[in-house]
């Protein structure tokens, strides 16, 4: 074996609490701590990566009292206990270095910095140039020939000569500076009133040993006299600082060469840890199993035959959305570890022949048609999609994998076929990307390549089938996934298939009208600030603003002044500039995301926009949407009213919009079983009207609508549990009066103020809470040791049942609408979903049945102990609809 020519010795705990100080509130989805483990892990690589060491080692302190503590008793005595959040981070750190191959050593009774020299000194012996990686100043000392310092964070090596140029002694001396000075980081108290200068003044000519014993070599007073008073405590600090250069440990700098790691140990760490930026350095593992390429008419009929009683696939294409998508190649499989590739628009230099798209197509429809046969896929909508464009519609039991990731772990972003593969089978499979690199799709990947990458794949979702649906019978989510997540898949498709018409004259007429508006507000923000400068730049405004102005600065950043909205929005009762800087950004956001950006967005094909709808993003089972996103367009102002105007309804229809009536409140009306809540709605008098008689002492009749605005902020502040502080910003006023407006509520609602105790105390025993559907949600945050953390998840708590109940009924609600529409052979069809509305597209001739039908699903969705309301009006574009 060749002896290497380097070590890299590492500080494990140097490094871990860096890490740790360095990166705050990081946590995986169940709420486990590991920002000491990510930033540890990122020093590993950083060595790994740029110094590509021989060989390599990571010490940590031994727990045990070292012979420092008996020397002396205040040694480190200063530090608190290591946080309780990093202890739990430890031994992952020690798993991940081992996961490595990397040795670690810890030695009973010894520092890390002991050991490291230690193993500096006997590499050095060995020939080996050691490289101690750590920041502490006392390592210096062993610095030597073959002994430097790597500092990772400066990314810096320290030789012998940058020892002495910095401190004018040779570093074996450097204890004696350490003497003079202490180390507060370590409690060693040194000499108080001589700092590192000082220390290395006095000591570049004359040894420690010298001045102890002859102190008539100091010639200023206050320092001749600062060392005789202090003698005992300067040897016991260079006691102290001295590292022990001799450990008794076994070492064989062969056993510390670098290794090749142990991937399958790092993949199940970093995928328990959720650390997708370091689960790309994995290798892509090879999916073991059988994978054919069918080219033959015949034999895809043939294996199509054999496909008896569920099956899962996955459809291939081209382009970025699936309305305009073409097909490249479908896969499937139906039995363990076995799948097909039907390859249908490769096109490469000397491509094998392929069976044409209708071919295919033909023999795919009675499958895919055949409604006593189970399919499986893995983000089933956009299969929908595709597969509608060439006339097949998926018909009997539908599984989605990833909508059963997404209902077992709502918390977690990504619920990719990667992440899902990585989270229930431990296997690292090749992304899309990893296959197609830097091809323009994968039509110009090899057949043969493109048959292992998306058969293995198909493969896959149907072992993980088995896998997900038996955990959503034992979490109690079966229910909800087949009566309510798995039918709206289709009722998606549908709407992002049919998609929405827009005015595009009238958008670019509002498009010039609002760079008229903008060009006259950014005169009037310059003639405000009294220079020109960028709007768009907050450093550039911060300047304007509080050193050009004057006015008080809030919170700083990294990068300057903070100008976010809520320092404007104060800044703004004092000074005009803010408030009109706030209005450029209002104005510039909706001229560049949506009236600008909506006629580019218009299929060719269809002349229509196509959202695309997202069903597994958001953690309380809300929707959400996309390419636009139609969420953020403001509903009420000139401006959003104007956009919504833009939508307009096909020639012969109307659109329709219907939208529940306060149902978070009535959510929380039935949930808490309060009686001034349901007494009020099932009267049906205004909530808000009433809340504001309530708490300002005065009856329904002389509620002004600034009681009521307070009111109505009161009402929803305590659905998303808002504090005292919060509800004070909202509604502008003292905190203290906020304070009482709260406890005005919950005095009047003690129903309210039950069901908020009971559900936060028991979200803390279990650990979840569930909704009215049984959709369920962790909430790691309430076992945080950080009480911020603990605030957020009480919040969670209180309004996650709320809203996510809230989700449930307007999907069951968009489901049994959608079915009617069709049952009844109706031409009118739903378009979009946005937070607790519905939009439908409505024949002329259909309007008044289609009102009553949907009023009635909508109002019949759920069962609760006050009456659902909805909201329904109509008209040629989305913005009549609502007025």
């Amino acid at each position: 074996m060749k002896k290497p020519a380097n070590i890299y010795l590492i500080d494990g705990n140097s490094y871990v609490y860096r890490a740790y100080h360095a990166i705050k509130g990081l946590s995986n989805s169940k709420g486990f701590p590991t920002n000491a483990i990510y930033g540890f892990i990122n020093t590993l690589l950083k060595i790994l990566r740029e110094k590509e060491p021989d060989a390599i080692v990571v010490s940590f302190d031994s727990p045990l009292p070292t012979e420092r503590h008996r020397v002396y008793e205040e040694y480190k005595a200063q530090r608190p206990p290591a946080p309780d959040d990093l202890i739990l981070q430890l031994p992952y750190i020690k798993k991940i270095i081992q996961a490595f191959r990397i040795k670690i050593y810890e030695v009973p009774g010894y520092e890390a910095d002991d050991v490291l020299a230690t193993l500096s000194v006997k590499s050095a012996s060995q020939g080996v140039d050691a490289y101690i990686v750590s920041g502490d100043k006392d390592m210096l000392q062993v610095v030597d020939g073959h002994i430097r310092i790597y500092d990772p964070v400066k990314d810096r090596v320290i030789g012998r000569t940058d020892v002495i140029e910095r401190f004018g002694i040779p570093p074996e001396r450097i204890p004696e500076v350490m003497a003079l000075t202490g180390d507060t980081a370590d409690n060693i108290p040194g000499v108080k009133g001589i700092g590192e200068k000082t220390a290395c003044e006095i000591l570049k000519d004359h040894t420690l040993n010298d001045i102890l014993e002859k102190p008539g070599l100091i010639k200023r007073e206050r320092l001749r006299k600062l060392i005789t008073e202090n003698r005992d405590s300067i040897l016991r600090s260079y006691a102290l600082t001295t590292v022990d250069r001799d450990v008794p440990l076994d070492f064989d700098v062969n056993e510390c060469i670098r290794r090749e790691p142990d991937w399958q140990e790092l993949l199940n760490l970093f995928s328990e840890l959720e650390f997708g930026t370091f689960l790309k350095l994995i290798p892509p593992q090879s999916v073991s199993g059988s994978y054919e390429t069918v080219l033959e008419a015949g034999r895809l009929r043939s294996l199509l035959d054999g496909v008896k009683g569920s099956f899962a696939f996955n459809v291939e294409f081209s382009g970025t959305h699936p309305i305009s998508a073409e097909m490249i190649g479908i896969s499937f499989s139906s039995e363990k570890g076995r799948g097909y590739y039907v390859p249908i628009a490769h096109h490469y230099p000397e491509v094998p022949g392929q069976l044409g798209l209708d071919t295919v197509i033909d023999a795919f429809k009675p499958l895919f048609e055949n409604e006593s046969i189970r399919k499986t896929g893995h983000d089933l909508k956009t299969q929908l999609l595709v597969l509608g464009r060439s006339g097949i519609d998926l018909k009997g039991e539908l599984n989605d994998t990833m909508v059963a990731s997404y209902l077992l772990n709502p918390n977690k972003q990504n619920h990719s076929l990667e992440e899902v593969s990585l989270e229930h089978l431990s296997l690292r499979i090749r992304t899309f990307k990893d296959v197609v690199g830097k091809r323009s799709s994968l039509a110009a990947v090899s057949i043969e390549e493109a048959t292992e990458f998306s058969a293995s794949n198909t493969a896959i979702v149907l072992e993980l089938e088995g896998i997900l649906f038996g955990k959503l019978k034992e979490e109690g989510l079966d229910g909800l996934y087949s009566g309510i997540e798995m039918p709206l898949i289709r009722v998606l498709a549908d709407m992002e298939t049919v998609g929405i018409k827009v005015d595009t004259e009238l958008l670019n007429d509002l498009s010039g009208e609002l760079e008229r508006e903008l060009a006259a507000l950014k005169t009037r923000i310059y003639f405000l600030a009294g220079e020109e400068f960028n709007i768009n730049s907050p450093r550039q405004l911060g300047a304007v603003l509080f050193e050009s102005l004057g006015l008080k600065p809030g919170k700083k950043t990294k990068t300057g002044y903070s100008t976010e909205v809520g320092v404007l929005e104060e800044l703004a009762l004092i000074h005009e500039l803010p408030g009109e800087i706030l209005n450029w950004r209002t104005l510039s956001k909706l001229k560049n995301t949506y009236v600008d950006t909506l006629p580019k967005l218009l299929n060719p094909e269809t002349g229509r926009i196509h959202t695309s709808f997202n069903q597994t993003i958001t953690a309380t089972g809300r929707l959400s949407s996309s390419d636009p996103n139609l969420q953020n367009i403001p509903i009420r102002g000139e401006w959003g009213i104007r956009i919504r105007q833009a939508f307009i309804a096909e020639e012969g229809f109307f659109l329709l919009s219907a939208d529940y009536s306060q149902i978070e409140l009535r959510i929380l009306a039935h949930l808490s079983r309060d009686e001034g809540l349901i007494d009020a709605f099932r009267k049906d008098i205004d909530i808000h009207t009433r809340t504001a008689a309530e708490l300002f002492g005065v009856s329904t009749e002389k509620v002004t609508p600034e009681m009521r605005r307070v009111a109505k902020t009161v009402n929803f502040g305590v659905v998303y549990g808002m504090s005292a502080f919060g509800l004070s910003g909202a509604i502008g006023s003292s905190r203290e009066d906020a304070r009482v407006y709260i406890e005005q509520y919950f005095e009047k609602h003690p129903g309210v103020r039950q069901y908020v105790e009971q559900i936060i105390e028991e979200a803390r025993r279990v650990g979840y809470v569930r909704t009215l559907f049984g959709r369920k949600r962790e909430i790691p945050e309430l076992r945080s040791s950080n009480a911020q953390k603990r605030a957020f998840g009480e919040r969670l708590a209180m309004n996650t049942p709320i809203q996510g109940t809230a989700a449930d009924i307007i999907k069951k609600a968009m489901v049994n609408i959608s079915n009617r529409l069709k049952a009844e052979g109706l031409q009118s069809r739903m378009l979009l979903q946005v937070h607790d509305e519905l939009v439908l597209e409505v024949k002329e001739d259909e309007l008044q049945p289609v009102k009553d039908l949907v009023r009635h699903e909508m109002e019949k969705a759920a069962l609760l102990l006050v009456p659902i309301r909805v909201d329904i009006g109509y008209g040629k574009n989305w913005a009549e609809a609502h007025s």
